[in-house]
């Protein structure tokens, strides 16, 4: 059984006091966590049916989120109340575990408690992790996804866009020098757009095609309306979530043509803290440093099978038409030019005009709890 741990890699985890961003998801509870839960009163209070992804399960078997919508339901001033006992969903964050072609461990960089250590390693809270999942268990899933992968390569084959992961991670790869360039989000975005048929080109003519691409020229517009349209709902739940520098639950929320910055409170309540014209967020310079943190983001979104499943996923909406290649670029192009702008949002919000190595690690953390919550084929177990 292949389980890749290799984003554990160089990265420590301890979890900060008063944090509770993992307090704002929802967990669901296994089986057999279910009884236990089942079985007491005050447990049995926490328990609803109802999912914040729009699902009503059959029996109560989710947490109830305070307010609908803040924080988890047993989170008490920023302190868990079930600590000693609390669901496998909240003692293995920040690590998910993703099944698809194998079976794969992604680091959350939302938490704030991971840090990047050259002798850091996960690894063992990984293996930890893992052997407390029964094999069976693992084996089914894995089994499972697999199936789901296989008749996705098939309706791309009969498709004619087939394009096997080897060969779109070995050309993305190549692709990190442009991303670092200024134009290279809006040449992949640019060429993506064109939708060319790519069948067998070698990887050099595709890279060469890509690198003479004119850069799209509507970046900005497409980054702002994207962006506005995520943050444009009624549903606090559904609303992207970025724990800041001082440990204040932000939220961002689309309004009338402005952006609204609130604080998200353990009740759920909102209270507002500033507030823009949504045509005053730009896309902001990015200093040298911050470009190359960029590129090695690239390089971790085109290591993870998550994304990979994304793509599959625009591909399936998208009815088979265009070559899975194309697609993968354009997914990628788009995910960082999010990145981009929500980092130039929080620039923005602290009043800096560019965007620096320690800004950009900002955006991350705004970021990619959403690029891992993306639709995905496979499963996260």
């Amino acid at each position: 059984m292949i389980v890749d741990m290799s984003e554990l890699d160089g990265k420590s985890f301890a979890c900060i006091d008063g944090c509770g961003m993992c307090c704002l998801c929802q967990p669901e509870l296994t089986d057999e966590e279910l009884r236990m839960f089942e079985s007491d009163d005050f447990l049995r209070s926490g328990l609803t049916r109802e999912h914040i992804d729009g699902r009503r399960s059959a029996r109560p078997n989710a947490i109830k989120l305070q307010g609908g919508h803040g924080a988890c339901y047993f989170l008490k001033n920023r302190r868990c109340t079930i600590n000693e006992i609390k669901p496998k969903f909240c003692r293995q964050f920040p690590v998910h575990v993703h099944v698809l072609r194998r079976i794969q461990l992604n680091v959350n960089l939302s938490c704030r408690g991971v840090k990047e250590e050259k002798e850091g390693s996960m690894r063992a809270y990984g293996k930890t992790l893992i052997s407390s999942i029964p094999e069976n268990q693992l084996v089914a899933e894995l089994e499972e996804a697999r199936k789901v992968a296989h008749e996705f390569d098939e309706r791309c084959r009969n498709a004619g866009i087939y394009q096997s992961p080897e060969r779109l991670r070995a050309v993305a790869t190549k692709l990190l020098p442009l991303i670092e360039t200024r134009d290279g989000i809006a040449k992949l975005l640019a060429f993506a757009d064109m939708e060319p048929e790519i069948g067998n080109l070698p990887e050099e003519e595709i890279l060469s095609r890509i690198r003479a691409t004119h850069p799209a020229k509507d970046v900005e517009s497409l980054a702002q309306q994207s962006n506005y349209e995520l943050f444009d709902t009624d549903d606090i739940s559904r609303l992207p979530v970025y724990v800041d520098e001082q440990l204040r639950w932000i939220v961002f929320h689309s309004r009338a043509g402005k952006i609204e910055v609130e604080i998200l409170e353990e009740n759920g309540a909102l209270q507002h803290l500033m507030g823009f014209d949504a045509d005053d967020i730009c896309l902001l310079q990015r200093t040298d440093d911050a470009m190359s943190l960029l590129s090695r983001y690239a390089a971790l979104l085109i290591a993870r099978d998550p994304f990979m499943g994304n793509v599959a996923s625009v591909c399936d909406q998208h009815g088979y038409k265009h070559d899975l290649l194309t697609v993968y670029i354009g997914v990628l192009g788009t995910a960082l030019l999010d990145l981009w702008w929500r980092a130039s949002l929080i620039a923005t919000i602290k009043g800096r005009r560019r965007i620096d190595y320690h800004i950009l690690r900002e955006g991350i953390t705004a970021f990619d709890l959403d690029c891992l919550d993306a639709p995905t084929i496979g499963a996260f177990i």
